[in-house]
């Protein structure tokens, strides 16, 4: 296996200026590496290349059943918005997102722009929530503390780790971590696929302005004919998630505007409730 690269090197590889948002994430997780666990303890099963974890195959099975899946995230603050839901109740929320028909949730790990930690992963798994440790990883530190945390699945963004997304892959897999690889634009396809993703995510945001644009799915499929395409971000309503199943892609992931909902378990049903209209139509 090619040896990891250096978490400063991924990090000036970005060639993002220090004050655009994603920058200023990966310069904050730089400086906690040392936090991180060094070494993992995880007995584990590892994963093979061609093999389903849980959090895939929760995915695959919502989609079959309902015409659609999702992944509900929990967070309380982002770069651009700041501390927006902070102090919300993570067991409420994740209760809703249970009793709405999330398939799986994405928990932040990042503390210091968005209030996350990976010890708030411990409260999904209780729960019997597939959940997905969304980090800025850049170490194996963070793929020790995914694992060490319970998360079945690992965020891996092509947009950092570029042509090492496939070590990261491989290194997750080997911890039994599903590796869910983000991508940015259609460039980074040659690295996803590199990787073996069998989760594929496309990040309507734009990481260095967050800004948001209308991502395709068609050439998704055609580069990842066998995996599970996620449309991230820019879905503030039920309808927008709908219009993504619609677009080709089989799971959204929504997060802020469920943090925002004042009915995250009736925005979800909602979603639900069109997807199933969209199928039988």
């Amino acid at each position: 296996m090619t040896r990891f690269p250096r978490p400063d090197a991924l990090v000036q590889g970005t060639g993002l200026a220090p004050s655009s948002h994603l920058q200023k994430v990966l310069l904050s997780e730089l400086e906690r590496i040392s936090e991180l666990p060094s070494a993992s303890d995880s007995n584990r099963k590892p994963l093979s290349d061609n093999e389903s974890g849980p959090f895939e195959v929760a995915l695959r099975e919502s989609y079959s059943r309902e015409g659609g899946s999702i992944i509900a995230e929990y967070k309380q603050g982002s770069p651009s918005l700041g501390p927006f839901a902070a102090g919300t109740s993570l067991r409420e929320q994740l209760t809703n997102y249970q009793d709405g028909g999330a398939a799986c949730c994405s928990i932040l790990t990042e503390p210091r722009y968005f209030l996350g930690s990976s010890q708030h992963i411990a409260q999904a798994v209780e729960m019997g929530m597939p959940s997905l440790y969304k980090g800025f990883v850049i170490s194996k530190g963070h793929l020790f503390d995914a694992a060490a945390s319970g998360a079945q699945a690992v965020l891996l963004i092509a947009r950092v780790l570029k042509e090492h997304t496939a070590v990261f892959a491989e290194a997750a897999r080997a911890l039994g971590l599903e590796p869910l690889v983000e991508l940015h634009d259609l460039t980074e396809i040659p690295a996803a696929q590199a990787s073996g993703a069998r989760l594929v995510g496309i990040n309507a945001r734009d990481l260095s302005t967050f800004t948001l644009g209308a991502p395709s799915a068609a050439p998704l499929r055609k580069a990842f004919p066998n995996a599970v395409l996620i449309r991230e971000s820019g879905l503030a309503t039920p309808e927008d998630a709908v219009e993504a199943f619609s677009a080709g892609f089989d799971a959204v992931l929504i997060g802020e505007a469920l943090m925002r909902s004042a009915n995250p378990k009736g925005f979800l049903h909602r979603v639900l409730a069109g997807a199933k209209t969209r199928v039988a139509s």
